[in-house]
């Protein structure tokens, strides 16, 4: 996997029990939308909570965070078959 760690923009919806669920997103001046979201997992950086999703657009698959105390998305990386 490349290493990206840039902010994006990212619509996202919440489902049941407050699920937060990333459904496309902004990156170098491309839309990306997702497909299925493959992986989540919990991690905390200080006292922050970040919510990671491993996403994938058919093609590729993209690492997102969001961090529950900034409110911010970041790409942390992508990993393609090339």
């Amino acid at each position: 996997m490349i290493e990206i760690g840039e902010r994006v923009f990212v619509i996202a919806a919440f489902g049941r029990s407050i699920r937060l669920k990333p459904l496309r997103f902004t990156w170098s001046d491309r839309q990306i939308n997702i497909k299925d979201v493959t992986y989540e997992w919990t991690t905390s950086e200080g006292t922050s909570k970040l919510l990671h999703f491993s996403v994938t657009d058919g093609n590729t698959l993209y690492e997102l965070s969001f961090n529950t105390n900034s409110i911010l998305w970041m790409l942390e990386g992508v990993e393609t078959d090339a």
